[in-house]
This record gives structure tokens, sequence and C-alpha cells, in this order.
């Protein structure tokens, strides 16, 4: 920690894990950048944690081969792969000061006790703990115990952190800050992080990339401006973010864009995929801060506001579409649509390039 650390990159190359009947992780490909923020989202379920336990080497792939630089880790045992890991419930040991507790694996790895003070010190103060060096885990709050457990696993320098919702267990407002301080610390370290979170708001603040999974797959992998402004489907569309789904039949296309009917309206879209046909089954994906709402308008979508919930520097307008769906729009708290009463008839539209009409396997119009 003199330096930077240097991160090296981790390869998954079509790793399969599968448990009797159950494929828990089905053909997963992707690659880490050295010194990348990669975030594994999904819901419970979806392989993230499976995947994750791979490459700490306490599940074994099926098949396929797991990489860190150039070397092939995918049957190394997990005290010789050089990987750190962090866990939601830290682990600390309670018999342990805070500095013992970080000289750890230290110890473990026979450096000699001048060098091993001198890296404790150094982690400890990167962590900003230097005051509770003497104190037990019991002494400490939840935040000061999950900064003992970074402490340790950064301490021996490790080119890859691997972490399993680490923050988790804290509450809302010292989760947010430990976001922030834990990605800072990254940067500072030049480690590369695979970080395992079901919280969709945690993997857009923090990473370089998010792979979002779904039922063993990699269903997306990208920035997550990308991710949140283009998902691939409605699974990422609905799991990222707040998105309005509206059942609809495509009623034509051309120069980029295309109309969809439903039962309250025809409203302008971008198909996600080409090839959609004329009367197809689609979803219609689009962001509540995306949806315009006119009182007497004469085009988009009819229907009435149900409910205006505020949210702080925003209003939340729900409207009863014709046809029985909802649409939820986000409008400025202070907008005199804030004060719209329920009952009042408004139409919504918004520009085509602001919502995507995705193919809807098996569904029926709306």
């Amino acid at each position: 920690m003199n330096g930077a650390v240097h991160g090296l990159e981790v390869g998954i190359h079509d790793v399969w894990r599968r448990y009797g009947a159950v494929t828990a992780v089905g053909g997963v490909s992707l690659t880490a950048g050295a010194g990348e923020f990669v975030s594994l989202l999904g819901p419970s379920g979806s392989g993230k944690t499976t995947l994750l336990m791979m490459l700490a080497g306490f599940e074994e792939p099926d098949q396929g081969r797991l990489t860190v630089g150039d070397r092939d880790i995918t049957r190394v045992p997990p005290n010789k792969r050089d990987i750190a890991m962090v866990f939601q419930r830290y682990a600390l040991f309670p018999h342990m000061t805070v500095a013992e507790n970080i000289a750890f694996p230290l110890r473990m790895r026979r450096v000699g006790r001048a060098e091993r003070e001198e890296r404790v010190n150094r982690a400890i103060a990167m962590v900003k703990l230097d005051a509770l060096a003497g104190r037990k885990p019991a002494e400490l709050s939840g935040g000061q115990q999950q900064r003992v457990a970074l402490a340790r696993a950064i301490v021996f320098e490790p080119p890859v952190i691997l972490m399993d919702e680490p923050l988790g267990a804290l509450d809302k407002k010292l989760r947010q800050h430990m976001q922030s301080e834990l990605r800072q610390l990254q940067q500072r370290l030049g480690a590369t992080v695979i970080y395992v979170t079901h919280d969709q708001e945690e993997a857009l603040t923090m990473s370089d990339r998010v792979a979002v999974m779904n039922g063993g797959r990699l269903v997306q992998l990208g920035p997550p401006r990308e991710l949140y402004d283009r998902p691939a489907d409605a699974f990422v569309a609905d799991f990222i973010g707040e998105m309005n789904l509206l059942p609809g039949t495509l009623d034509g296309s051309g120069n980029g864009g295309c109309t969809v009917r439903t039962a309250a309206g025809t409203a302008a879209a971008t198909p996600s995929t080409h090839g959609i046909a004329p009367g197809s089954a689609v979803r219609l994906a689009i962001r509540p801060e995306h949806v315009e709402l006119v009182q007497d308008g004469t085009s988009g979508l009819r229907g009435s506001v149900t409910q205006c919930v505020f949210n702080g520097a925003s209003t939340a307008v729900q409207v009863g579409l014709q046809g029985g769906a909802t649409l939820r729009a986000d409008v400025g708290a202070r907008s005199d649509l804030a004060l719209l009463r329920p009952g009042t008839p408004v139409t919504a539209s918004w520009p085509a390039a602001n919502a995507i009409a995705f193919p809807d396997i098996g569904g029926t119009p709306g």
C-alpha cells in the first residue's frame, strides 16, 4: 500500500454450476479489467453469489475456467489464489483487537513483525480507524466493523477483492456513506473488485460496469448509464431503476422508431430489436421521469390521476390508464402537476427516443 496495488484481470469463461437438476450458473462468460469495479447484480437465486464463491474457491465449477491475470485458478485452493474476500457478516474474530484482526492475513503469510506492524498501521489509517486499534469488535458500530473487514482484506495488498453484499447489514444513511468511501478506497488501491449485490441503486452508484444476472444467466453487461438508458430486455428494464411496463401491440415502424397501440391510446417508442413484426405483442418501457402529463390533451395515453406522492425533490403522480394499466410520472415537487387531484383526466406522452418496445414473449397485447 505504499502506492497503488496493481489489479489483475479476472476472467470467467463459460462457467457452469449445477446442483442436481438445478442450474445455478449456466454458461456465464465475462471479463473484469485490471483495476475495474464490476458488480454482479440480480435477484435472489440469480447465480451471482455462486459465481463469487467459485471465484473465491469455495465452490468448483462443473465446467468452464476461471482466470486471474495469466493464471488459471479453476482448481487452485482458496488460500493459494491471492484473492481477498469481504462478507456481509464481517467474520471478525471477537477475541482479537482491531489491529490483531487486520494483522491476521499477514500472520498466516508469515510476514515479519516489523513489516506486519507497518502494513497494519497503513491499512488502519486508510479506513480511518486509528483511534480504535485496541478495541474488540463488540465495542464497534456496524460501520466500524465493516471498515475493519475492509482493512483486513486490503492489508496483504491483493490484486483482486471479492465482496458479497458487504454493506447489506448497515442502515441506509451509513450504507450510502460507505458506498462512497469504499469506491474511493478501491480507486486509490487500484485493485480489481467483483462486488455482489441485489441493490440496483448500489450497483449503479459504485460500479464501472454492472453484470445483470437472472436465472443463472448473464443477461446484460455494461456501464451503469447504458443499462439504465438501453436495457437489453424487459427484465433488465424492470430491475434497473423505476420503469413503467405497459402491454401493447406494435402498430408499425420506420426511421428507427415505432408506434405502439395500447388500450389507452397510441404511444411512440423505439424498438429494442430489428424485426418485430407489426401486430406483435410488446411491452412498452418508459421511465417515470420521461413521462409528460397534460390536462385535456388530445394525443397520448388517456387516463386519470389516482394519487400524488411527495418524494422531496419530486412528486410521483400515479395515473390509472384506460384499460386498467397504471402509469407513474415523476414531476417537479413545485410543478402544478404535483397538485392534481385524484380523478383529474390527463394524457401521457413522451418522445420516441425515451421509450423502448420489447417483444412480449408469450404475452398478449393489452
